[in-house]
């Protein structure tokens, strides 16, 4: 059960190749499955993307939304990194990140439309792209896109760092924008921002392995855009309050995660790190903040460091040790998507400990910097403890 009714659970099933993502919602009633199939009827062969909504626990087909390739090119399904789908928490809404498409341009000996840009097939931002490197070749510009659920319309999310490269008016790089998730108050969408060359990156480099390259979490406002796309007939102007840049003092920040809102206030969760590092990858500290969720904004000079960048193992814990090793600092590359505990009192996550990826335990309630303790699973059946 959750909150009190029956959730979407089943046994194991083999899912088919052309099924990229199963999402349930936050009750579990109802789930949304990410389809790549043949366009009917296409003498190419191309492929589209479809978004299945299954209700009643995941028996009944709700709807079935065909993605046009006008909207956006690709959905991005590497959840690893970029790539993020999320519920809004009333179910009435995702938030997706996709391939921006490139504006239409044509050669200069070529017939062209009133809207093609002339000669610009081969210009680097028009007609071609910097991509993100190995295994992210098909990655150049994401960005968020917002589905009503029910009407099927879809709309890209225009109060974000570097939106005026969207339509092709700008020749910079911008920002590549994933890891989307709502606001507790579902008026605001929180996500983390890439630069591709849209601050002080003059150019993308790879991402693969590259957890170095600059990012910031930033949140916009859809509260006009999510009543828009609830019409039959959805316009294309739409003017929801700027976008907010919620940690401008840190070079690295990502994976953004909320607790349960209590009193009109949740905890917004997140790794980060001011200086950023030099290395592929690197030690990151765990900083939460508040949120309001009257106003959807984060409450002012709230930002507090619950596990700092540990420079030298032992700086910070106990002392509990390891496989001989104290503790060395948080280093992963996501926090879990459900990472805190029912009260919000506690993150449970993991992170690489001596040659050990270990479960971990950190207080959040006060901030303790010695409260963070490995979990040790007994398997055997007999319980499980902290692991001394």
């Amino acid at each position: 059960l959750v909150n009190g009714e029956e959730s979407f659970v089943t046994a194991p099933i083999e899912l088919s190749a052309k099924i990229k993502a199963r999402i349930p919602s936050p009750s579990g009633s109802k789930l949304l499955v990410l389809v790549e199939e043949t366009v009917p009827e296409s003498e190419s062969e191309s492929t589209r993307h479809v978004i299945e909504i299954w209700t009643k626990n995941g028996q009944s087909l709700s709807n079935r939304i065909a993605l046009s390739k006008e909207v956006h090119g690709k959905i991005c399904t590497d959840f690893a990194w970029f790539g993020g789908i999320s519920w809004s928490p009333d179910e009435s809404a995702i938030v997706y990140t996709a391939e921006v498409n490139r504006p239409k341009a044509s050669s200069f000996f070529a017939n062209h439309s009133g809207d093609d840009i002339v000669g610009g097939q081969f210009t680097l931002g028009v007609g071609k792209r910097e991509d993100w490197g190995e295994k992210y070749t098909d990655t150049a510009l994401l960005a968020l896109f917002l589905l009503n659920v029910e009407t099927g319309n879809v709309r890209i999310v225009r109060n974000v760092p570097g939106s005026d490269v969207y339509d092709g008016s700008s020749r910079g790089g911008g920002f590549v924008l994933g890891q989307p998730i709502w606001s507790p108050c579902g008026n605001s969408v929180v996500y983390v921002g890439w630069d591709a060359g849209g601050a002080e990156m003059p150019r993308r480099l790879g991402a693969i392995y590259c957890f170095q390259r600059p990012c910031r979490i930033y949140s916009s406002s859809v509260k006009i855009l999510l009543k828009d796309l609830s019409q039959s007939a959805s316009s294309e102007v739409i003017s929801d309050d700027p976008y907010e840049c919620i940690t401008p003092s840190d070079r690295l920040a990502r994976s953004p995660r909320f607790s349960r809102p209590k009193n009109g206030t949740s905890t917004l969760a997140y790794l980060a790190n001011e200086k950023g590092f030099d290395t592929h990858g690197g030690c990151m500290a765990l900083c939460t903040s508040n949120w309001d969720t009257s106003t959807s904004m984060i409450v002012k000079d709230s930002k507090r460091v619950v596990v700092e960048v540990v420079q030298r193992p032992g700086d910070v814990g106990d002392g509990t040790k390891v496989q001989g090793y104290e503790f060395p600092g948080l280093f992963l590359h996501q926090l879990p998507r459900e990472c805190f505990t029912h009260d919000g009192e506690h993150i449970v996550t993991t992170t690489e400990w001596g040659s050990v990826n270990k479960v971990i335990s950190i207080s959040v309630k006060d901030g303790a910097k010695n409260d963070v303790l490995p979990i040790n699973f007994d398997l055997t059946g007999t319980g499980y403890g902290y692991h001394a």
